[in-house]
């Protein structure tokens, strides 16, 4: 059970705040908004992963974290296609190329095939279309990308490693899957405990990405 506390410290008789910090209490943990962006900066694209099932009801967990993503229209386009299945995954790895998206590169990303969870991230354009026209697709690729962060947030939380693969054909891996026209595909992502060490890459810094009032 996730409790949310709100704690206020008042200096005055008038209730004057001096600090509002909201506390994520977890199986006696507190995460405080530090923790979480320690949290964000450890989520990096691991490939090499132990043999240890991820347990359903943390996947439960994921899938939810997937499902909270924004729907500025309300179209909710995006869903999940979890593949367990060895033969399945191997018409995956056959749509997949290397990191410069080489041509003829098929089947670069051979590791999927002994990832602990693997699934396809798609985008069912007759939601996303049914409001507003071409433009809700447009926005509906874009919006699966805060509900595949939300899925990544939630497993780093956890101690899963996760990944986000973009180097694939799209209309390969669907005419391998056999998919109907309405559906697209944004992403594959992978999750398991990881096997390796890791750091976060080198980012620029705040100062170096925000600026006020005129860009410079």
């Amino acid at each position: 059970m996730i409790i949310y506390f709100h704690i206020r410290y008042i200096v005055s008789k008038k209730g004057t705040y001096v600090t509002c910090m909201k506390l994520l209490f977890r199986r006696g943990k507190f995460v405080t908004s530090n923790n979480l962006l320690k949290i964000m900066r450890n989520v990096v694209n691991v490939r090499n992963y132990t043999n240890q099932k991820i347990p359903e009801q943390l996947l439960n967990m994921l899938y939810e974290a997937f499902s909270l993503g924004p729907s500025s229209v309300s179209n909710q386009a995006r869903e999940l296609l979890v593949i367990e299945n060895a033969e399945t995954r191997q018409i995956i790895v056959e749509a997949t190329l290397n990191p410069y998206f080489t041509k003829d590169s098929y089947g670069a990303q051979k590791w999927l095939l002994d990832a602990p969870f693997v699934a396809i991230v798609l985008i069912e354009t007759r939601r996303a279309i049914a409001r507003i026209g071409e433009q809700g697709k447009k926005i509906a690729f874009l919006e699966a990308e805060s509900a595949i962060h939300n899925f990544r947030l939630m497993a780093q939380f956890h101690g899963i490693a996760t990944t986000c693969i973009r180097e694939f054909d799209q209309e390969k891996l669907i005419e391998n899957l056999n998919l109907p026209w309405y559906i697209g595909i944004s992403a594959l992502l992978t999750a398991g405990y990881s096997s390796e060490e890791t750091s976060p890459p080198p980012r620029l810094s705040v100062q170096e990405i925000v600026s006020k009032e005129e860009w410079n």
